[in-house]
């Protein structure tokens, strides 16, 4: 492979710098209002507007290697690879539709203390000590060395570093650090506040860049334009332009309309995945629990649907599809570098801008991920079971050295990774088969801790035995991805339910406690919720009819959005107004669906405090 460079000016040096700058400003701004108490540490005092918290997840999402991933799989197999995490919306709205009330409703701090809330027992305080370790520090490793590995790869590309350099590593490693530390600084000492604030900021400037990386690489001679590229594209490679795959065996490395079907079928419910948990939780549930309504909580899941799927992705593809004809695939294999290498067609100063993007997506993932599992970690784990009775300053001492702590250990993920795929099919993988779990456990009174244990169990194991024994590398893992996914739901779902019916039911009060606070609707609560009815009169107050209807239609208004606006990009306008009159007549079913959701009391303002 030809090696790739980046070359920067002067003044695109000091944009990537005033970017720093303004991170680490906002954190010292916001110090003082972070050592209030835990709750405005890592909720912002529960005040966020849902336009605020939405596009927190959205920036949040919008992780350094998520443009690399996406234009890669584009690049490499077409824009139908991309099903692999699109299929995750169904998951997603329906978060949106049938939890994001109730999490608001719990005022946990996260979805490890939820655990104490619904469940009793030794079970229970076993499983929220475990999870607080599990999420707090394996899953938010895997998350954030997915950034670290991005952050070396596109600082080695800026300063003209190749493998071959003989300080290759080094440079790696002091890239690496450097940006851990940006993110480190202000993360620890300003809290959540200013972790949304410089999401918003960092998501514009994330959206900004990679519509001028599209923008620039389409003017190239090569591509000729968005006209130019859909023609060399159609003639040479007619199935990477299509949003659906054929039907048929799939050519090597293009996903096939049977796989799609059944990710969609499965995987979205079936599967655990960063920010598309069925059910909610990690950042997900932090940002929903520190909305300032349960309205709130619901638009912002919403808005943050809307836009992780329908207005983040087409710069990235068709980046993507535009490389193939600058860099051929079959000179330049590594995809992740040719998509940081096209930053360099732009002019000086708008390079600087888009390096700064980068950093800012890195930085949105990273300091959410430290400030979340430093969460899980000082309430779930070490306030319960070591130090119960601590002052807030102590606690808020004892987060910001977690803080540290865990950038530490997430600098191992650079020693057994070097591409972002690798990581993500991995984070799938590990939870495949227990998404069931996370969704019942909210609406049937019998799922219990050990239900939870199991599941997790169970997906882990699984993985292990099939990435590193059965299958024994990662193109084999990847390659059997629709099997795997049943092979392990199957075994999951067996073990969890054979757990759930032999060991005991979590204590009738707690489920009574529990019932009172969130009142979920359904039957499947109703040997509680006719107790509580008959003697209480409480009732739930959620119709779950309307939230299936908004449901059904909020996926292909989302789909009628990103097709909509892709074909009349590539210039099929029929198909395009088609895509988004569909878009735009389940929006009006959506929206209608989100207005008959009960209103509740709104807290204070964000930006009154």
């Amino acid at each position: 492979m030809e090696n790739l460079t980046l070359v920067l000016a002067p003044v695109d040096y000091c944009l990537v710098a005033a970017y720093f700058v303004f991170v680490i400003s906002v954190g010292l701004i916001m110090k003082k209002r972070a050592g209030r108490s835990r709750r405005a540490y890592f909720l912002s005092g529960q005040n966020l507007p849902w336009w605020l918290l939405g596009t927190s997840m959205v920036a949040t999402t919008f992780s350094i290697g998520t443009p690399l991933l996406v234009a890669g799989w584009s690049r490499e197999a077409g824009i139908a690879k991309n099903w692999e995490w699109w299929v995750f919306i169904f998951g997603q709205m329906f978060t949106t539709l049938f939890f994001a009330k109730l999490w608001r409703r719990t005022n946990v701090f996260n979805d490890a203390e939820f655990i104490n809330l619904r469940y009793s027992g030794k079970a229970a305080a076993f499983l929220r000590g475990f999870r607080a370790i599990y999420m707090g520090f394996i899953m938010n490793m895997l998350v954030m060395g997915t950034g670290l590995i991005a952050s070396a790869k596109i600082g080695t590309i800026i300063l003209g570093i190749g493998p071959d350099h003989p300080n290759y590593h080094l440079w790696r490693w002091g890239i690496a650090i450097v940006c851990g530390l940006t993110a480190l600084s202000y993360s620890s000492l300003s809290g959540f506040a200013a972790i949304v604030i410089t999401d918003f900021v960092g998501f514009v400037l994330a959206m900004t860049g990679s519509i001028l990386i599209a923008v620039f690489v389409c003017k190239q001679p090569q591509v000729g334009g968005l006209s130019g590229l859909v023609e060399h594209i159609h003639a040479a490679m007619p199935e990477r332009i299509d949003f659906l795959p054929s039907f048929g065996p799939a050519k090597a490395g293009i996903m096939s309309l049977w796989a799609v079907i059944a990710y969609a079928a499965v995987r979205w419910w079936a599967q655990i995945y960063g920010g598309a948990e069925p059910g909610g939780q990690s950042y997900v549930v932090q940002r929903l629990v520190s909305a300032r309504s349960e309205k709130d909580a619901l638009l912002g899941s919403l808005w943050f649907n809307v836009a992780h799927y329908a207005v983040r992705p087409l710069p990235w593809i068709i980046t993507g599809l535009a490389t193939v004809l600058i860099f051929p695939i079959e000179k330049f294999a590594d995809h992740e570098k040719v998509y940081i290498a096209t930053i360099d067609f732009l002019p000086i100063g708008l390079k600087g801008l888009v390096v700064a993007s980068f950093f800012a997506a890195f930085l949105t993932t990273i300091d959410t991920r430290l400030n979340l599992g430093t969460s899980y970690f000082v309430n779930d784990f070490y306030k319960p079971f070591l130090a119960n009775k601590k002052s807030e300053r102590h606690y808020i001492l004892i987060s910001r050295i977690i803080v540290v702590a865990q950038m530490i250990l997430s600098y191992g993920i650079l020693l057994i990774a070097k591409d972002i795929r690798t990581l993500f099919f991995i984070y799938v993988g590990i939870g495949s088969g227990a998404g069931l779990v996370y969704i019942l456990r909210f609406y049937w009174w019998r799922i219990s801790a050990w239900s939870e244990i199991a599941a997790m169990s169970a997906a882990l194991l699984c993985m292990i035995v099939f990435r590193w024994g059965i299958y024994g590398s990662e193109e084999a893992f990847t390659k059997n991805g629709v099997q795997y996914m049943f092979i392990s739901l199957a075994v999951v779902t067996a073990v969890w339910l054979a757990a759930t019916f032999i060991t005991r039911p979590t204590d009738k009060e707690k489920l009574k406690s529990f019932y009172r606070l969130v009142r979920p609707a359904g039957v499947l609560w109703k040997p509680v919720s006719e107790e509580l009815a008959a003697i209480e009169n409480i009732r739930p107050t959620d119709n779950l009819k309307i939230a299936f209807i908004g449901w059904l239609f909020s996926n292909p208004m989302t789909f009628g959005f990103l097709f909509g606006t892709g074909k009349l990009l590539f210039g099929e306008t029929t198909a395009g107004i088609f895509w988004l009159a569909v878009g735009l007549c389940c929006a009006v079913v959506t929206v209608w669906s989100v207005k008959k959701c009960k209103r509740s009391k709104k807290g204070g303002s964000f930006f009154g405090e």
